[in-house]
C-alpha cells in the first residue's frame, strides 16, 4: 500500500544576511591567536602544533586517494574502502590549518589537489539501500567543507577546484544530507527511527556547505532542524529529558543514546559542538538555545563518565526502550571538550564544572593536548570529527574577549555575499567565488508530494526540493535532489553508529 512522503522546505534568501569567512570551525580570531601562541612557543598550542605538523596528514606530499564510490559496509562482493575518505578529509584539514597558520602555499596546494581529486571522480556511496551511506555524508560531509572553507580564498583552488568540489558536493553529499532528514530513508518507520547522531552529522554537513557557498537557505535549515526537527537531531529530541542532579539540584539534560551506550552518546556531543560552533561563528547561539541545553546534557554525560551516578528517566521512542543508563564504554572521549569548555566556562562565564573536569580528563588521557583526526587512533570513530580542540579554542585568560566576539565580522576576516578572488598564492582573509545557491526567491514555501511505495522491490521517489526551484539556484542540486533507493533491509547494523531497529 502506497503511502505519501510530504517534504516541505521553506526557502528564505535574507538579502542582508552576510556569511564571515572562514566562518565555521575556525575563524580568523582563531587563526590571529594562534599565531600569537605558537610565536611565543606556547603550550598547548605548541605542543599540538607539533603533532599536527608531524604526522603524514599534514604533510605536502601527502597524496589523495579519491574513488568514485565510497563503501562504509563490506559485503561478500565489496572490500569497504571509506578510510580512504576518513583519511582524505583529515589530510584536507590539517594542511588548510598549515596554509592559514604559516602562509605556505604548498599546503594549501595540498589541501586543494585533494579536494579537486574528490570532486572529479566521486559519484555515489554504498549500494542503494545501504544506510551507512548517510553516516560518510554527514561525517565526512562537514569534514571536507570545513577544509574547503580553510582555502576558500587560495587563488588557484578559487579559479577552479572549488567549483568543481561544490558541484561534487551538491550532487553527491547535499542531496543525501537532504534526503535522509526529510525522514524519507527506506527503513525509516518513524522520524525518531534513528540515533541522534546520524542526524547531528548530516544537519552539520548542510550548515557548513550553506557557509561555503553563502546559501542562508541550507545554513537556515540546518539551524531550524537543530531548534525544531522533529527527528532525534532536534535538540529537544537529543537531549531527551531533564532531570535533577542529587547534591545540588541543579538541572542536567539526559541524552537520547546515554540508555544505548556512552561511545556514541559522546559522538552526539561531538556533533553538537560542530554545531554550535559553525553557527557561533556566523552570530547565531545554538550554544545558548534552549537554556543552554546542549550544556545541560554535556554536564550530564561528563558526570557520568566520570564514575558518578545519574538520575536516569525511562526513555522510549517507538523502536527502542532503555530503562537504565548504560555503563557500555563508559569513560570513553572523544576530542570535543576544549571546544565545549571553552565556550561555556570561559567565553560564557557560566556554571560548567563536569564540562571542565572531563576536559581536564580528556585532555590528560590524550597526552596533555587535544589530539585530532589522524593523531590520537584509526578506525571510524577516530575520524568522526576534526578535534585539535588544544590547538584551536584553549584559552588564555587575555583570549576571552576577543574569542567572545567570533561570532561578529572582524576587520581580520571577510563578510559576504557575493564572493572575489584573492589575487594572491598566500594565505589571506579574501574570499573565493563559489556555486552561488542562494538566488531562490525570497521566503517562497515549496511542497512536494510523492507517493512512495512501501514494497521492497520498488524504486521510492523523494524530490528535496522541487528541482524547477533548485535549478534557479544551480542545476547541479538540482539534477542531483531526486534520489531513487530500493526500500532498505531492516536490522542493518554498524560498527559506529546502527540505526534503530
Amino acid at each position: 500500500m502506497a503511502r505519501t512522503i510530504l517534504f516541505q522546505l521553506f526557502l528564505f534568501v535574507n538579502t542582508t544576511f552576510a556569511f564571515v569567512h572562514p566562518g565555521l570551525l575556525v575563524s580568523e580570531t582563531d587563526i590571529t591567536r594562534i599565531k600569537s601562541k605558537l610565536t611565543q612557543k606556547l603550550d598547548p598550542w605548541q605542543s599540538s602544533w607539533d603533532k599536527l605538523t608531524s604526522i603524514s596528514y599534514g604533510q605536502s606530499n601527502y597524496t589523495n586517494n579519491a574513488v568514485p564510490r565510497v563503501y562504509r559496509d563490506a559485503t561478500t562482493d565489496i572490500t569497504a574502502n571509506a578510510e580512504l575518505l576518513w583519511h582524505d578529509a583529515a589530510a584536507a584539514f590539517a594542511l588548510g590549518l598549515r596554509w592559514k597558520i604559516e602562509g605556505d602555499a604548498q599546503y594549501a596546494e595540498a589541501a586543494a589537489a585533494i579536494l579537486t581529486a574528490w570532486g572529479e571522480k566521486l559519484e555515489n556511496f554504498d549500494d542503494e539501500g545501504v544506510d551507512d551511506q548517510y553516516l560518510t555524508t554527514g561525517l565526512q560531509g562537514h569534514e571536507l567543507v570545513n577544509a574547503a572553507e580553510l582555502i576558500r580564498d587560495y587563488a588557484p583552488f578559487a579559479e577552479s577546484g572549488l567549483a568543481t568540489f561544490t558541484a561534487m558536493f551538491e550532487r553527491t553529499f547535499l542531496a543525501k544530507n537532504l534526503y535522509f532528514l526529510s525522514h524519507s530513508a527506506g527503513s525509516e518507520h518513524n522520524v525518531k527511527h534513528f540515533f541522534a547522531n546520524w542526524e547531528l552529522c548530516n544537519m552539520a554537513s548542510v550548515m557548513a556547505f550553506g557557509v561555503l557557498t553563502d546559501n542562508s537557505t541550507l545554513f537556515d535549515y540546518a539551524v531550524d532542524y537543530f531548534k525544531t526537527g522533529s527527528g532525534n537531531g532536534g535538540i529537544n529530541n537529543c537531549i531527551s529529558n531533564l532531570v535533577t542532579e542529587p547534591e545540588t539540584g541543579k538541572i542536567m539534560g539526559q541524552p537520547q543514546e546515554a540508555g544505548r551506550d556512552q561511545g556514541h552518546t559522546g559522538l552526539d556531543f561531538q556533533l553538537l559542538g560542530v554545531l554550535a560552533q559553525q553557527a557561533w561563528n556566523q552570530g547565531e547561539d545554538l550554544y545558548g538555545f534552549n537554556n543552554s541545553k546542549i550544556l545541560l546534557g554535556a554536564e550530564y554525560y561528563a558526570r557520568y563518565n566520570l564514575n558518578n551516578d545519574v538520575p536516569f528517566e525511562p526513555y522510549t521512542n517507538g523502536i527502542v526502550s532503555y530503562t537504565e543508563v548504560s555503563d557500555d564504554s563508559r569513560g570513553s572521549y572523544r576530542p570535543t571538550w576544549e571546544l565545549l569548555y571553552a565556550h561555556y566556562g570561559q567565553i560564557k562565564g557560566v556554571d560548567a564544572p563536569w564540562t571542565k573536569e572531563y576536559m581536564n580528563y580528556t585532555v590528560t588521557t590524550m597526552g596533555g593536548f587535544e589530539g585530532g583526526a589522524g593523531s590520537w587512533g584509526e578506525g571510524s570513530g577516530h575520524y568522526d570529527g576534526l578535534g585539535w580542540g588544544s590547538l584551536l579554542y584553549y584559552l588564555d585568560p587575555e583570549d576571552i574577549a576577543t574569542a567572545g566576539n567570533n561570532s561578529l565580522a572582524s576587520s581580520n576576516s571577510t563578510s559576504t555575499t557575493m564572493a572575489s578572488v584573492s589575487t594572491s598564492t598566500s594565505a589571506s582573509s579574501s574570499t573565493a567565488p563559489v556555486a552561488n545557491l542562494s538566488s531562490v526567491t525570497s521566503k517562497e514555501a515549496i511542497a512536494t508530494t510523492v507517493p512512495v511505495a512501501s514494497s521492497a522491490s520498488t524504486l521510492q521517489t523523494v524530490v528535496i526540493p522541487t528541482t524547477s526551484v533548485l535549478e534557479s539556484a544551480s542545476p547541479s542540486l538540482a539534477s542531483a535532489a531526486v534520489v531513487s533507493t530500493p526500500t532498505a533491509t531492516e536490522g542493518e547494523e554498524d560498527d559506529e553508529c546502527f540505526e534503530m531497529e
